[in-house]
């Protein structure tokens, strides 16, 4: 077991003591039916916060001056709900990861052949038939997927930890906006219930990137989000698939600076796990570098681009809008700047390539996915 800083115990557990003091706010861009649009004022939040809250905000706010940390925190919806239901992601230990990301990543290496292999011979067809995948953009020093179109709005997880289902079809509908330049939002819903990657007690997205390439995913307005797992839907249609899927470190750990933006600007946005404390759940703005990285992952995130000149990523998180930062773009908050290297950000990397809906891949590819089956119950162990 390794060991946590003091702090942080304690913070946890007054995070605990919290329970559910109020529903979390619908997200801004995308709002239920009926429902209207609203933002969140953490500073009026606070003024009539219980005293748990203010105290683990003015043991939060001690800790980040007394380390000259670069990031504010505030009373968020997120500190609503405890952390041990938001925090939802469970990998397989790294002994199993490293055997099974070599694996993985040389299956994906042939299924991405045969893709290719169609592509140029539609292009063969249809000389400039398809749309441009999107630019290079490795050597840059800031990189925003959002401002390419390339990142669908921020949703909400509520109370259920289904974050690695978010995290993993962040990145898939970024990469379907890359291959097909159109913006989908899929169903979570279908996911939790059907791809066997977890229930709301925790998860793994290498099941679900599985799913995508032999059952494909559902739109989330067919197959709407209730945050509570149910009976899996068959009827409902699932026209949006994955082609192959990987993992961005050779042997699945964290990759390099290079080698996450490398990826990101090929595939598009990236399935990512950080650690998440409550300094993370209270987190409004600012460089976050809380830089605990002696324990294991425990949240998955979309990582959506990077800023050399603050030293960060940009991510985009799964609780909503009632929580972190617009990210300096646009007026929705849901998003953060967190410092390379900080809270074991970028472990288990994954990248995933969606299927392009203009040519058609060979008969061979389907007969070769049909070994992509969800992993075994006993290879998903929490940590």
């Amino acid at each position: 077991m390794k060991k946590r800083h003091p702090l942080v115990i304690f913070a946890a557990a007054l995070a605990c003591m919290l329970g559910l003091l109020g529903g979390p706010v619908v997200s801004q861009q995308n709002p239920s039916p009926g429902v209207k649009s609203q933002i969140t004022d953490y500073a009026q939040r606070e003024r009539t916060a219980s005293q748990q809250i203010q105290t683990l905000l003015k043991n939060l706010r001690s800790q980040i001056q007394e380390r000259k940390l670069t990031f504010q925190v505030g009373y968020t919806t997120a500190l609503d709900i405890p952390l041990e239901k938001l925090a939802g992601t469970r990998p397989p230990s790294d002994e199993q990861i490293k055997v099974e990301a070599q694996k993985i990543n040389s299956e994906a290496t042939e299924l991405l052949q045969y893709d290719t292999s169609a592509r140029e011979s539609y292009l063969k067809l249809h000389p400039g038939g398809l749309k441009a995948f999107f630019p290079t953009c490795a050597g840059l020093g800031a990189v925003d997927l959002r401002k390419n179109n390339k990142v669908t709005p921020v949703r909400n997880q509520l109370s259920c930890g289904s974050c690695w289902d978010f995290a993993a079809m962040g990145a898939f509908e970024s990469s379907y906006a890359v291959v097909n330049n159109v913006l989908v939002n899929t169903s979570e819903q279908q996911i939790l219930d059907c791809s066997g990657g977890g229930s709301c007690a925790g998860g793994w997205w290498m099941p679900v990137f599985n799913f995508l390439i032999s059952k494909g995913a559902a739109n989330a307005s067919l197959y709407p989000y209730t945050g509570a797992q149910a009976p899996c839907k068959t009827s409902v249609p699932t026209p949006y698939r994955a082609v192959a899927w990987g993992y961005v470190d050779a042997n699945g750990g964290i990759p390099t600076q290079q080698q996450i933006k490398q990826a990101l600007c090929k595939y598009g946005a990236l399935a990512v796990g950080v650690y998440v404390s409550p300094a993370f759940q209270a987190y409004t703005g600012g460089v976050f570098n809380e830089q605990i990285n002696t324990s294991g992952i425990n949240h998955g995130v979309t990582l959506i681009g990077w800023d050399d000149s603050k030293g960060a990523w940009l991510i985009k998180n799964s609780w909503g809008t009632g929580w972190g930062e617009t990210g300096g773009y646009g007026t929705s908050r849901g998003f953060m700047w967190i410092a390379f290297g900080s809270n074991r950000i970028g472990d288990h990397a994954a990248w995933v390539q969606a299927r392009n809906t203009v040519y058609h891949l060979p008969p061979i590819f389907d007969q070769r996915i049909q070994i992509l089956k969800p992993l075994p119950s006993q290879f998903l162990q929490s940590r």
